[in-house]
């Protein structure tokens, strides 16, 4: 077997860490700021300094060999004294610290002194922690000498507190691998294309590439990317597998296809992250002690959770981690985080591998090509991690929490109004303007807001009970945001400055997050990044950070061509400008299709309003026809019950109206007659505003594809996923109706789906009645 591997910082953390979880104490610092600080630090330190030592330990630990790695941050002699130096650095004040933090700060150089003190022959030496308080920029120095044999036992007492988990994970490993490797294809044949899609995905991986997969709807991609890499680990080509999605409801094929793995035999432990606000037990989040009785002593308990948890479960779905949570009083967030270091497969939103506030720091901090990506509906990418790297601030919400601070605050009431002074400089440069753009940052403000960030961190700790905890808990976090966001900018970046009636917002707006998913996806072994709409691939690969290198593979459509019919209404205009005149025309052709079957429809349109006004239209001239409509803003409830109306056996018809890019244009599965047809209005293309417009220049100046980039593309895209809604399984027979004459342009008819080739053109609602009825008597 190889060597394993283990960071001191992660065997101290995990073994001796103690106390509570405290969001409000905690540091924010993203890695690059505790660098730099890091740096100017060690370089005060003088040239006899030595800094960033690597020292390693190699045990045999249970008949395996471990080696215990890492860098101290600075060693220096000092009166024929060795000190190993630790630098720490937060907002909190240090007489603020918990001991059982100041301790596990030391626990940490204790290792390192330890190694050190071994390999020099020393029998004393010393241990420092530089604790570097960044709001007042003030640092304390505490400093503990240890004999060489002192170390030695806490270091052979942690190691031996350690040995259990070892021998845990030692023996998981082998039950996993073994069962892997023999595991077989839970089904007893392959779709049409799952084959060469397994094939293409542990070719891959085996690779360490990067693979954009177009697979249509049916092809059972979740199985096909799935059990290749699994197949893969099992042959030790990876060590944990991150599947990451978009939505709730392939999260949760996810977890259903890894019961059907197990069932044929396959071992593996699998967490489901879900979001903290969303898992969290309390009717208010509250991270800290005085609050929350699961963050209160969480670090003092979670580890005999989690052994318990590992000893007796092999999927952590949320309903598990619940349980677990509530029988040892954990949080239950922290604890699918904590219990994913030693889970095989961790599925959860793309933001934890990609959004650089929240990603998983404990596996993507540093490169590990152990670690396997799978990226579900990948397309959706493409606009989240535009929001991942941009943020946006409010001269509002900023100004509104002054109100509520007492006058004593001298500090924290100067450093908002300094923001505030900022924002009123931002105002009078737009000389009367509402929006405006520039290349440039908005460094004043964000220097302003550096040191308001600051203030707010020490208010927050040092009054934990001020009735202003609540609202300012949410603005210190907008603020953090766009001040970490400041770290990244760079010439993907333009500043937006929209000035609205009461309100002044800026915006730090990444009109292309290429280049930073690219440096994300370096740092795994693999990344599979796979979806049913992916055309034109090219495109894909170069805005989700492919890279030149990165490989592609397209399935063909695995549905027999006599079971779907596509049809382009050429004589309707759903321009802007003609939008309100297409009403009787669009209706008329609604009707048109409905007529041929009874049955369940769905109906796609560019906009609420333009749905609202249409289907007032259709109800008023059909009335007889039951229609369902998309509500804005949708309850969990709301979604299922307009789902479950959509019957498998309808004895009358019945027309949902929704939103194209909504809930219901993707992710959906009405399978046989719960779905017979869907049309689509119009060609998807985004609604002209600043931001399309900033991304329409930029690709315009790189390759004169701006139009295409901003609209064309992103519409097309929502226009296919809508459409393949109707056509589910070998089995469904059904309708897609495109009505607008743009399918008919060749800028568009190129972004169709190849097997969309056989698309009728039909000018009339008469001619799509009779089309489609030709059709169903063919399908009978």
């Amino acid at each position: 077997m190889a060597v394993k591997k283990l960071a001191i910082r992660e065997l101290v953390e995990f073994i001796l860490r103690s106390g509570s979880i405290n969001e409000g104490k905690s540091s924010n610092h993203t890695p690059q700021e505790g660098a730099r600080i890091h740096r100017k630090l060690q370089k005060e330190a003088g040239p006899d300094y030595q800094k960033e030592v690597w020292l390693k330990k190699v045990l045999e630990i249970a008949e395996t060999t471990v080696q215990i790695e890492g860098r101290a941050d600075g060693i220096y002699r000092k009166e024929d004294q060795v000190f190993i130096d630790e630098i720490k650095t937060s907002e909190t004040p240090f007489e603020e610290l918990e001991p059982g933090i100041i301790n596990l700060y030391f626990y940490q150089a204790m290792v390192y002194a330890y190694i050190y003190s071994e390999q020099e022959e020393l029998t004393e030496i010393s241990t420092r922690l530089t604790y570097f308080q960044t709001t007042e920029e003030k640092i304390t120095r505490e400093i503990r000498v240890f004999t060489f044999v002192e170390l030695t036992d806490f270091f052979n007492d942690l190691i031996e507190r350690y040995e259990n988990w070892l021998v845990f994970q030692i023996q998981w490993r082998k039950t996993r691998n073994d069962s892997l490797k023999s595991l077989t294809f839970p089904f007893d044949s392959y779709r049409a294309g799952q084959r060469e899609l397994a094939a293409a995905v542990y070719k891959t991986i085996h690779a360490q590439q990067k693979l954009f997969v177009e697979a249509p709807t049916g092809t059972g991609k979740t199985m096909s990317t799935l059990f290749p890499t699994f197949k893969a680990m099992g042959e030790e080509l990876g060590e944990r597998i991150f599947y990451l999605t978009a939505k709730t409801i392939t999260r949760q094929v996810a977890e259903e296809t890894v019961t059907k793995l197990t069932k044929k035999g396959a071992r593996i432990k699998s967490v489901t992250i879900t979001a903290k606000d969303k898992i969290c037990f309390l009717t208010e989040r509250n991270c800290t002690p005085e609050h929350c009785p699961f963050a209160k002593g969480y670090y003092d308990r979670v580890n005999d959770g989690l052994w318990d948890m590992l000893n007796n479960e092999d999927q952590y779905t949320r309903p598990v981690i619940e349980k677990y949570a509530q029988k040892h009083e954990l949080c239950p967030f922290e604890l699918s985080l904590d219990v994913s270091r030693f889970c095989d497969l961790v599925i959860g939103d793309y933001n934890y591998l990609f959004d650089p506030t929240v990603y998983l720091r404990r596996f993507f901090e540093e490169e590990d090509k152990t670690n396997l990506v799978l990226v579900d509906e990948a397309h959706n990418l493409v606009n989240r991690s535009k929001e991942m790297y941009s943020a946006s601030i409010s001269r509002e919400t900023i100004a509104r929490i002054q109100k509520d601070l007492d006058k004593t605050f001298r500090k924290l009431i100067k450093a908002f109004k300094k923001v505030d002074n900022e924002f009123e400089l931002i105002l009078q440069s737009l000389d009367g303007k509402a929006y405006h753009h520039q290349q440039m940052a908005p460094d004043s403000l964000i220097n302003s807001l550096f040191k308001l960030q600051e203030q707010i961190k020490e208010w927050l700790a040092e009054y934990p009970d001020h009735p202003v905890q609540q609202k300012m808990l949410p603005i210190y976090f907008e603020i953090l945001r766009f001040t970490r966001m400041s770290e990244y900018y760079d010439d993907h970046y333009q500043t937006t400055v929209e000035h609205k009636r009461y309100d002044l917002i800026v915006k730090e707006f990444c009109i292309d997050p290429s280049w930073f998913l690219e440096q994300t996806m370096e740092k795994v072994g693999s990344s599979i990044l796979f979806s049913a709409s992916f055309s034109p691939l090219d495109y894909y690969q170069e805005v989700l950070g492919g890279g030149e290198e990165s490989l592609s593979y397209r399935l063909p459509n695995p549905f027999p061509a006599k079971n779907r019919l596509v049809m382009v209404d050429a004589s309707i205009q759903t321009t802007y400008q003609k939008r309100t005149q297409s009403i009787p025309k669009i209706v008329s052709s609604i009707e048109a299709l409905v007529r041929s079957k009874t049955g369940n429809y769905l109906v796609f349109f560019p906009s609420f309003q333009y749905l609202d006004q249409v289907a007032a239209y259709f109800h008023e001239v059909y009335p007889e026809i039951t229609i369902q409509i998309q509500g804005t803003k949708l309850s969990e409830v709301e979604r299922e019950a307009f789902l479950a109306s959509f019957d498998e056996r309808p004895e009358k018809t019945m027309i949902g109206f929704c939103v194209l890019g909504g809930i219901f244009s993707e992710g959906i599965d009405l399978v046989g007659d719960r779905l017979i047809g869907t049309i689509v209005v119009g060609v998807g293309l985004p609604q002209i505003n600043h931001e399309q417009e900033l991304i329409k220049e930029y690709y315009d100046e790189k390759q004169n594809r701006g139009f295409s980039y901003a609209y064309q593309l992103p519409g097309m895209n929502k226009v296919i996923q809508a459409a393949g809604r109707v056509i589910r399984t070998m089995s469904d027979r059904g309708i897609i109706l495109l009505l607008d004459q743009r399918y008919t342009n060749p800028h568009y008819q190129n972004l169709l789906p190849i097997n969309w080739s056989d698309r009728k053109v039909v000018y009339n609602s008469e001619d799509i009645n009779k089309t489609a009825n030709d059709f169903w008597q063919n399908n009978r």
